[in-house]
């Protein structure tokens, strides 16, 4: 079972009690359950968590040219495969039909945060304009998201080399890089 740092409790705990404080207010204490506040501080912890995964996925890369970042982006983001503790795995890679079943608030909400993520890598990526470079990262980390998740989903480690190396030769090629 993983242990969390005291940080990470203490984050926690802060969303839960915003979560509480809002529907509270929102609705009454008497209508605001456990079970929605619940619900509504995971929706932001799942959120936070993708903030968290794409500031890990970036860190340190800053000075690489273009083609080197995205290289080294493509690799790290397919590397989560290979680690069995899903604990730290991007949670888009896990998440993403409960971001489906989710009300439109919510889905506005992560629409919104990861877009904006997603916006500040997009001028490293290749196109003509700002909206094709834009389109080109969003179908980047689709892919890449939608490999780790089908890799994971593989019976055998071999199986789910050749999704991952499959799926890094393909962007490569698409890249140009």
């Amino acid at each position: 079972m993983a242990r969390y740092s005291t940080q990470h409790k203490q984050q926690t705990r802060a969303r839960i009690l915003d979560a509480a404080d809002r529907l509270i207010k929102g609705r009454g204490i008497e209508a605001a359950t456990v079970q929605d506040v619940m619900r509504e501080a995971g929706q932001e912890t799942l959120i936070a968590g993708v903030e968290r995964s794409f500031s890990e996925l970036t860190a340190g890369l800053e000075d690489l040219d273009d083609r080197a970042f995205l290289r080294a982006i493509i690799r790290r983001y397919l590397r989560q495969v290979e680690d069995a503790d899903l604990a730290s795995a991007c949670p888009m890679t896990l998440l993403l039909p409960e971001v489906a079943r989710a009300d439109d608030a919510f889905r506005m909400a992560f629409a919104t945060r990861t877009a904006r993520l997603i916006t500040g890598v997009a001028p490293r990526f290749p196109g003509e304009d700002e909206h094709a470079k834009r389109e080109t990262a969003v179908a980047t980390f689709a892919a890449l998201a939608g490999a780790v998740s089908f890799a994971r989903a593989a019976a055998t480690p071999r199986a789910r080399r050749r999704i991952t190396e499959a799926t890094e030769r393909l962007l490569a090629d698409a890249l140009h890089l």
